[in-house]
């Protein structure tokens, strides 16, 4: 046992955790985007995070995961994921209290879900209506902790 190796150099690099959320009320448009977002995503060897939702985005990322058999954490507030979850994947249940606002005040449960969500993940695809302020507000606290993130805004009208 001479050597100066490492057990770290005998580890696997850990994987990318990318994030893809987006709107509960989801044009075919959007929920194809999110789908092919979901193969590229296997393609390069990341590991997914998705809400619960039983609807739009969330629903459609799920599907497509359990159709690719993709690994696939997915977040909620219930003891069990709303859209069913994953069998290859891992289900993770947020308390309400892991966030508070800055005056102390509990967060609205599916906002802390959305802030522990991209707070787990190294990068966040956000597929927006141009309506839902969850996938919006989403979005704002992943630039304001500075993580990579993308709106994608599928709304017709022009949005700052």
């Amino acid at each position: 046992m001479g050597t100066n190796t490492l057990y770290t150099d005998f580890a696997p690099a850990p994987r990318l955790h990318i994030l893809i959320a987006g709107s509960r009320y989801a044009s075919g448009e959007m929920l194809d985007y999110a789908r092919r977002a979901v193969c590229r995503a296997q393609q390069r060897g990341y590991v997914l995070v998705v809400g619960d939702n039983p609807k739009g985005v969330d629903m459609a990322v799920v599907q497509e995961c359990r159709r690719l058999k993709m690994p696939v954490v997915v977040v909620g507030v219930t003891n069990t994921p709303r859209n069913g979850g994953c069998w290859q994947g891992r289900y993770l249940k947020v308390e309400r209290d892991l966030y508070r606002a800055a005056g102390g005040q509990l967060l609205d449960k599916y906002t802390v879900r959305d802030r522990y969500m991209v707070d787990l993940c190294g990068l966040s695809l956000f597929i927006w209506n141009g309506d839902s302020p969850g996938t919006k507000a989403g979005y704002q606290y992943a630039v304001q902790r500075g993580k990579p993130a993308h709106l994608i805004n599928f709304s017709r009208e022009i949005v700052p």
